[in-house]
């Protein structure tokens, strides 16, 4: 059996339960550590974040006003984006799992040497290898640990953070300028109002007057009619 770090982290074949067991799980871990950068790679830009808003809110005006960038990041997060935070996890998982079900093949083994007449040698060969069976969770662990590593150097969570608050920043700016619009509108309205108001009463100031002109006209015209011989 080799001894060193890479003779352990290598897959061994030497049984086809145990090879057919590995190739599963370095197929899984293999798959996971390259699909999952990918994935997130595609799916983590400002153009997806703002159609999985569109998708979750049709009008980005109806959000409640408290919401903070950190909820609305949430929210926005694409499928990948959430998987990138559980998978290790599940590798982790997975990693424990096939060295539990390896362990439980050895000690099969174990339990069958025991009965034959090469009882110690064939024991002796099953401990030697038993240790190895610690390789699928070996890689669970690395696994794991290159993911949070990368998911943590890659910043995509941060970067939607920045793209949440920016996104509220706008809708608030929004907000207000159409808050001054409509105050504006509205001011507009009582200018216009009080105008067509003071025009009205102008013009009916001005009626009035044409009319007390006329009658003082027709007045002044009756006296003259009277004393005149």
């Amino acid at each position: 059996m080799d001894r060193s770090i890479l003779g352990f982290l290598l897959p061994q074949w030497q049984a086809a339960g145990e090879g057919g067991l590995q190739l599963v799980f370095a197929l899984l871990f293999v798959l996971a550590l390259i699909l999952m950068p990918w994935l997130v790679r595609r799916a983590a830009t400002p153009a997806q974040w703002q159609q999985r808003w569109a998708g979750v809110s049709e009008d980005p005006q109806s959000l409640p006003s408290s919401i903070t960038p950190e909820q609305l990041s949430q929210i926005v997060a694409t499928g990948p984006e959430r998987w990138a935070r559980v998978v290790p996890g599940l590798l982790l998982m997975a990693g424990l799992l096939g060295t539990f079900i390896g362990l439980g093949l050895a000690l099969g083994e174990a339990s069958g040497a025991l009965d034959g007449a090469q009882a110690p040698t064939a024991l002796a060969a099953v401990l030697d290898t038993l240790g190895a069976k610690f390789r699928i969770a070996a890689w669970g662990i690395l696994s794991y640990l290159i993911l949070r590593l990368w998911w943590a150097a890659s910043a995509h969570e941060q970067a939607r953070l920045a793209w949440s608050a920016a996104a509220l920043g706008a809708l608030a700016a929004q907000a207000a300028q159409r808050q001054v619009q409509h105050e504006q509108a509205q001011q507009q309205r009582l200018i216009d109002a009080i105008s067509h108001n003071g025009q009205a009463l102008l013009a009916a100031q001005q009626a009035e007057a044409q009319r007390a002109h006329v009658r003082h006209a027709e007045l002044v015209d009756a006296l003259q009619r009277q004393v005149a011989p």
